[in-house]
């Protein structure tokens, strides 16, 4: 079993994603030329996004937690502090792994050990941890079921300015 660790979003970290972690073909949309403003916003570093380390330090993922209330609105970052105001909330998680350790069987240890964490980190005590994928990543969503989650919901959704069939899960807590 691999150990992970989390740490908060640096400005280092979050560049070398951006620009040098790419994905092949139709993957590519999840390049995080895409998540730019995402990973390199330092309001959500230590609260919502994080680096994930291996035992040998090496940045090998990322993991993005976010909040929703039942009407779909964000949780704002400085919000998250607010035990009472989370867990009335859903939690979701989204991350990813490098794209030269992507496929190679660790998908469901990784994705495991990212909502383990974002529960423990955030104090969440809701009934699920919820995320959600495009349904022709088939390679994801077989990772996502071996780490207990089950799909709830299919949707339309942008990823990377382009609208693909979406599939919500959620793991049990």
């Amino acid at each position: 079993m691999t150990s992970y660790i989390f740490v908060p979003m640096t400005r280092e970290y979050a560049t070398t994603i951006v620009e040098s972690w790419k994905y092949d073909g139709e993957y590519a949309i999840y390049d995080y030329t895409n998540e730019a403003e995402h990973m390199l916003d330092a309001a959500g570093w230590g609260r919502g996004v994080f680096a994930i380390l291996n035992q040998a330090g090496e940045l090998v993922g990322e993991l993005s937690i976010e909040f929703f209330d039942a009407d779909g609105h964000h949780t704002e970052y400085d919000e998250y502090g607010n035990d009472a105001l989370i867990n009335s909330r859903e939690l979701w998680v989204g991350f990813g792994l490098r794209p030269d350790l992507v496929g190679r069987g660790s998908g469901a240890e990784f994705v495991s050990a990212c909502a383990e964490f974002a529960v423990q980190h955030c104090g969440y005590r809701g009934e699920y941890a919820r995320l959600g994928v495009a349904v022709f990543n088939q390679r994801a969503i077989r990772a996502y079921e071996g780490a207990g989650f089950q799909i709830f919901d299919r949707t339309m959704g942008d990823i990377g300015g382009q609208t693909f069939e979406c599939v919500h899960m959620r793991k049990k807590l």
